[in-house]
């Protein structure tokens, strides 16, 4: 029986301090801290608004097969950024202190759809819950996912050589950038005195 907690969670996208808390990493990119989520799987795409022609950014996990990157839509092809990327396929990624242009395209190919799911659940069994209350599978392993992977809503990506056409996130003002440097180095001195003293109380 499907995880009826995974289920409700993908009804509905994100909103208000939801919405707030998932978009929180791009904030951090427009602070200038980009280069230091490099390792995460995360990475900020920005698609071209389908009706404003504005840049829209949004923050996806993706997992990488050579040099093609593969995200997924949680909510399917109701999605913004998917929607967008359909009428317009090129793209800007920003992982870690690199932005480069891509060419997005959804994935059609069921033998592909079922590669890019493996790439997420081989190291995350979370995976397993979110792909199984995403479907109609029972449980989210290679065998049942072969059977239903054309369910999911799955992009590639392809970086190319060109100059991006669309802006990478925008940097907030020095100002802003520079308070919010002195609040976390003041943050990390306190942490690490805290943790010294944790450590001197333990040695008594």
């Amino acid at each position: 029986m499907k995880s009826m907690n995974v289920s409700k969670l993908l009804e509905e996208r994100p909103q208000g301090i939801a919405r707030s808390i998932y978009r929180f990493p791009i904030s951090l990119y427009r602070l200038g801290w980009g280069g230091a989520l490099g390792w995460l799987p995360m990475l900020v795409m920005t698609t071209k608004g389908r009706r404003s022609g504005a840049p829209r950014h949004v923050m996806v996990e993706f997992r990488r097969h050579g040099s093609k990157y593969y995200v997924f839509s949680g909510w399917g092809e109701r999605t913004d950024w998917y929607r967008n990327l359909l009428k317009n396929p090129r793209v800007t990624i920003q992982h870690g202190a690199h932005a480069f242009a891509a060419d997005a395209h959804p994935v059609a190919d069921n033998a592909e759809a079922l590669r890019a799911l493996y790439l997420f659940t081989r190291n995350s069994r979370l995976y397993e819950l979110v792909f199984a209350g995403m479907s109609s599978a029972q449980a989210a392993d290679l065998n049942t996912l072969a059977d239903v992977a054309q369910e999911f809503t799955l992009v590639r990506l392809e970086p190319n050589d060109e100059n991006p056409e669309l802006p990478p996130v925008e940097l907030y003002d020095e100002h802003t950038r520079q308070l919010a440097n002195v609040i976390a180095l003041i943050i990390v001195v306190r942490l690490a005195i805290l943790l010294l003293r944790l450590g001197i109380g333990r040695l008594r």
